[in-house]
């Protein structure tokens, strides 16, 4: 037995009194190639317990399906939002409609287009109807307001704040809702007002329209207010007791007026009779035969003098805003926007936290980690110490015949420390390469695994009495880092070795070539206890582990190395509880080198 397979804690390689001997593989043991995926080492088939399927279990757990699923989520959001917007804008135009639809009802209500029994109807469904929240300013032609409701302010109140108010929430119902023009009636209904020197002709609400006479100025643009020497004259006609002369004309025509003197006549565009006439040498303006003569009077004065164009005007504005609903729907985007925002606050801090715990778990667990990576190689550098102490001392006594024998007893253990130490730099390596971008040079992965099964095999007591079992056959060069994949093979024969505890457990390894895939299979079974079907998706996540002891990081290390460092994939195809564990590895070759 050569230095590299004693037991480096016992003398000369002698077993320790109690230790069991090591079972001898029989030939069939020892030739048995490494079942194949979804079968049993004796052929039968086993049914894939989680990961093995199309998609694996630990894929989503990958950055790639993280990114995905990062977009998704946006894409997600973005289209909740787009189809909640859609949505509110559809019911903010109903809303809008019906806003409109009520504005010109009750302008159609309060005309005199309908009989008076449908203006009641509409006027009592919802003029007044107190469900109906619609709030609206009625103005007449000149801007005044006549009338106001919903507004949330005292009907009735003409005090001048309450008026500036009224104009202010005016503005804003325009700058959302045309204002809906109705006729309240289709006649109008004017006065002429004549004292021999000044004729002045007033609308339905008495406001001066069109005048003519000494001292009176010009007339005005339309919705220009009367210049105030005209109100005044007006004022001090009818405290003088002047008498008007009432008229009718179709709404919003132009009309004419022609005097001259005490004499005026008043005529309408399309009308060839005249509205009023008044003066002394006129006829009566109860002879309705005298048309044909007024008419040659008034022609007789508009030669004379330019007669002035007006209109009596009954349009009314009614401008209103928009309902209680919707300015509730209004606010859904922003309350949506809100909600959502706060969501993505608590998944912020919540994400944040658990980071910040796995960060924690992953530091203690790298500690952990790496003590354990440390202690195998110092365990066996203290074994190799001791039996070094004793191979000394037998060099120091030894006779003159038997020192060089001893001497190169005490070379081998010096050559099994050195390998030792060689393995703690490696270990030092190893954790250097985590969080960069390894150099990945093209090797064939077989020397790797038969590298890390000579380490296990040469301390076996140190792992226990297992039994390796080898199917390697011919593959192509594969892009690797060999002391990061040989850190892979190591964490997958310890889990293996601790799943076979208290029995005589068998690894087989096999290694294959996909050639329709072009990638490198691995195969690594165990005959252990298994693995629980609800912890397969868990397996390789940081800080899962269903040992003691354990913090959950080897397997992690593993998916990481095989398929962010590799651009490889491992996953579980077979693990039963009492059968064993399958792992499999695929890498990506070099199909050239074949």
């Amino acid at each position: 037995m050569t230095p590299s397979s004693q037991d480096p804690t016992t003398d000369a390689g002698a077993p320790e009194p109690g230790r069991r001997r090591r079972r001898r593989r029989t030939d069939d043991a020892k030739n048995a190639p490494p079942a194949k995926r979804g079968e049993t080492p004796n052929g039968r088939s086993r049914g894939s317990s989680g990961g093995g399927g199309l998609i694996p279990a630990s894929w989503g757990l990958t950055p790639t399906f993280r990114v995905l699923l990062f977009l998704g989520a946006i894409v997600a959001v973005m289209s909740f939002l787009l189809y909640n917007e859609y949505l509110i804008r559809e019911v903010s135009e109903q809303e809008r409609f019906r806003a409109e639809l009520y504005a010109n009802l009750y302008g159609l209500a309060v005309s005199e287009a309908l009989p008076p029994e449908y203006s009641a109807l509409i006027a009592d469904r919802i003029l007044i109807n107190p469900t109906i929240d619609l709030p609206l300013i009625v103005t007449n032609y000149r801007g005044e307001i006549i009338l106001e409701k919903g507004t949330g302010l005292l009907a009735g109140d003409e005090h001048p704040e309450t008026r500036r108010k009224l104009e202010e929430l005016m503005d804003r119902m325009d700058a959302v809702n045309e204002p809906v023009k109705a006729h309240w009636t289709t006649q109008a209904r004017g006065r002429v007002y004549i004292d021999g020197t000044h004729v002045i002709v007033t609308d339905p609400t008495h406001y001066p329209v069109a005048w003519a006479g000494e001292d009176l100025p010009a007339l005005v643009e339309e919705g220009d207010p009367a210049p105030i020497q005209v109100a005044n004259t007006l004022q001090e006609m009818m405290e003088a007791g002047v008498q008007p002369k009432d008229f009718t004309a179709q709404a919003s025509n132009t009309c004419y007026l022609a005097q001259s003197g005490d004499e005026f006549i008043i005529i309408e565009m399309g009308n060839a009779s005249p509205l009023v006439w008044g003066g002394d040498q006129l006829p009566a303006p109860t002879d309705t035969t005298a048309y044909s003569l007024v008419r040659s009077s008034y022609d007789a004065l508009a030669a004379e003098h330019a007669p002035v164009a007006f209109q009596l005007r009954t349009e009314h504005f009614i401008h209103f805003g928009d309902t209680e609903l919707f300015n509730r729907i209004s606010l859904a985007p922003v309350v949506t926007l809100g909600v959502l925002c706060l969501f993505g606050l608590i998944g912020y801090v919540g994400f944040r936290n658990m980071r910040r715990s796995e960060q924690r778990s992953i530091w203690v667990g790298m500690a952990k980690e790496t003590a354990h990576q440390l202690g195998t190689p110092l365990s066996s550098l203290s074994g190799w110490l001791e039996l070094m102490s004793g191979r000394v001392h037998d060099l120091v006594t030894a006779t003159e015949d038997m020192r060089h024998e001893a001497g190169q007893s005490v070379d081998q253990v010096v050559g099994e420390m050195q390998q030792d130490m060689g393995r703690l730099n490696q270990i030092a390596s190893r954790f250097s390469q985590i969080g960069s971008v390894p150099e990945l040079k093209p090797a064939d992965v077989r020397d790797v695994i038969n590298d890390t099964v000579g380490y296990f095999k040469g301390r076996g007591p140190q792992f226990g009495r297992h039994e390796f079992v080898l199917d390697l056959q011919a593959i192509p060069a594969v892009p690797l880092n060999a002391e990061l994949m040989g850190w892979v093979f190591e964490n997958l024969f310890k889990n293996a070795m601790d799943a076979m505890v208290q029995q005589e457990g068998c690894i087989r390894i096999g290694t294959s070539f996909d050639e329709e895939r072009h990638r490198v299979r691995i195969l690594i079974e165990d005959n252990g206890r298994g693995i629980n079907a609800e912890n397969l998706a868990r397996v390789f996540q940081p800080g899962f582990s269903t040992k003691k002891r354990g913090w959950g990081l080897g397997l992690a290390f593993v998916r990481r190395i095989v398929e962010e460092y590799h651009g490889g994939h491992i996953h579980i195809p077979r693990s039963e509880q009492g059968a064993g564990t399958t792992f499999e590895i695929n890498l990506p070759a070099r199909t050239e080198n074949v």
